[in-house]
């Protein structure tokens, strides 16, 4: 039989194909993952028009959001996570027409807010409600939130003007000393020509590096000199007044060290017993250590304690009814734990040989 060279070309081609298919392996193609918008170089641009509502269960507010990646090019599929607090409470104060949107080809969606009914009694409370907004991106806690507020306004309510709060305050104990707790208070401070109470907020800068919050404060000051103490007071409007005083700081008072023993002509080898109650510390502090020292080389702690003198301490050729005289110091410290927190006192004690 004769064939062309054209078909034993075609078989040799088919054979040589099949050869190189059984010779290698193949390699299984793997399917790319998906891809999004990078989340560090994605912003999200909002906008609220109005951001005053009138509160009357239908006016509304357009929020516009617009998503662009680090080229400033608008970024498509980019969900967006809502939610509307009021006073710091997640809670659906008002109506959005969604909870969760995307942005469209121009980078932008689009929600709409609805005010909440009218109140039953039209009292202008400067009502705000904060929508929080998350772009959602593959790491929930890499997802950051941010907020846009809606001002809501009783209808029919005309807002007048805002007289500031007048603040005042005192200070006590008098006079003011280091380590010894000091009363300022504000109760004095009045809005609208009434006492302003927890209708205001009050904020202290005690003039040494350190604040506090509210109506009646406590503070310590740790150095002496003096300190302008300045209190701004906010009301419910947004209205704040500021007064300041100056407050003279003296060094606290070293605690005043005295002790008695018993009994008053003691003999050696006799139990003897020391009080020291008599101690005193400066107002609004107490003593918290008392220590001794016998004269004899022995020592004690405590307010009340007893000691013996042995005879083995009597000097030599010392007869029957010779006394013998130990200094009896007592130091106390009081609990402001500082140096100048310290007094000392040293009595003679006359000791009789037997």
């Amino acid at each position: 039989m004769t064939f062309s060279l054209s078909r034993l070309s075609g078989v040799a081609i088919l054979v040589a194909t099949a050869a190189g298919l059984m010779g290698c392996t193949v390699k299984k193609t793997e399917v790319p993952e998906l891809s999004g918008p990078s989340e560090l170089g994605l912003s999200v641009q909002t906008r609220v028009t109005p951001d005053i509502l009138d509160q009357d269960g239908f006016s509304q507010a357009s929020i516009v959001f617009t998503a662009r990646g680090p080229d400033s090019r608008p970024v498509s599929g980019v969900p967006i996570r809502l939610e509307t607090r009021l006073d710091g409470q997640i809670v659906d104060y008002g109506r959005l027409s969604s909870k969760s949107v995307i942005t469209g080809s121009d980078g932008i969606a689009r929600v709409t807010y609805t005010s909440p009914p009218r109140t039953a009694e039209a009292v202008d409370t400067f009502t705000v409600v904060t929508i929080w907004y998350t772009p959602i991106g593959s790491d929930y806690n890499g997802s950051e939130s941010r907020f846009v507020e809606i001002r809501l306004k009783p209808v029919g309510v005309v807002v007048p003007g805002n007289t500031l709060p007048v603040a005042d305050f005192v200070v006590t104990p008098q006079p003011v000393n280091t380590y010894t707790p000091v009363t300022f208070d504000a109760t004095g401070t009045t809005d609208e020509g009434r006492p302003c109470g927890s209708d205001c907020f009050y904020a202290w800068d005690f003039g040494d590096g350190t604040n506090a919050t509210g109506q009646v404060v406590g503070h310590e000051f740790r150095n002496t000199g003096s300190f302008t103490v300045r209190l701004t007071v906010t009301d419910l409007r947004g209205g704040s007044h500021s007064v300041s005083k100056v407050v003279a700081v003296a060094q606290t008072p070293r605690p005043n060290a005295d002790f008695v023993w018993s009994p008053d002509e003691p003999r050696f080898g006799q139990r003897i017993f020391f009080n020291a109650a008599a101690s005193t510390s400066a107002p609004g502090h107490r003593i918290v250590a008392f220590d001794w020292d016998f004269g004899s080389g022995r020592e004690g702690t405590g307010m009340t304690v007893s000691k013996t003198y042995d005879v083995d301490l009597i000097p030599p050729g010392s007869v029957t009814g010779d006394t013998v005289s130990f200094n009896v110091t007592l130091r106390v410290t009081d609990d402001t734990f500082q140096p100048e927190g310290v007094g000392v006192v040293t009595k003679s004690i006359s000791v009789k040989v037997p």
